[in-house]
């Protein structure tokens, strides 16, 4: 019941099947899908020392599960969430999307996914959990 909200920095975090493209809104998932999580932040200014945290369902396990550099971000997977932390985010909007098998059947929820700016914690933005269906 955790509502979204923005200050400055806006998040939007979409789950994709990446076979055809679209946004998984409202249809179950298959215990083995391979699905995206796609992850939308829109800054205002630039910012300096981001960090997102994108808590996810447990019934995800991420595919690439080492640390490491991406495209401008660090990546760092844990038990139940996935960490960026971007050295600069220029203003406009950046998309971060990462991917996870789904492993074990039934109703999940997916935490918040926020993003703060580490030194300046007043600008931030979160999008509020969401609830997932998987069958066998």
């Amino acid at each position: 019941d955790i509502a979204d909200s923005k200050s400055g920095i806006k998040v939007v975090r979409q789950v994709m099947v990446p076979e055809n493209g679209k946004a998984a809104k409202g249809g179950a998932l298959n215990v083995g899908d391979r699905i995206a999580v796609r992850i939308t932040i829109t800054a205002d200014r630039d910012y300096d020392f981001v960090q997102v945290v994108d808590k996810r369902a447990a019934c995800m396990e991420p595919v690439a599960q080492t640390s490491g550099y991406g495209w401008g971000y660090y990546c760092t997977p844990k038990d139940n969430a996935t960490h960026y932390y971007f050295d600069r985010l220029s203003k406009g909007e950046h998309v971060v999307e990462t991917e996870y098998y789904i492993d074990r059947a039934g109703n999940y929820t997916a935490g918040t996914c926020t993003v703060q700016c580490a030194y300046s914690p007043e600008f931030s933005g979160r999008a509020g959990g969401m609830e997932l269906k998987i069958v066998k």
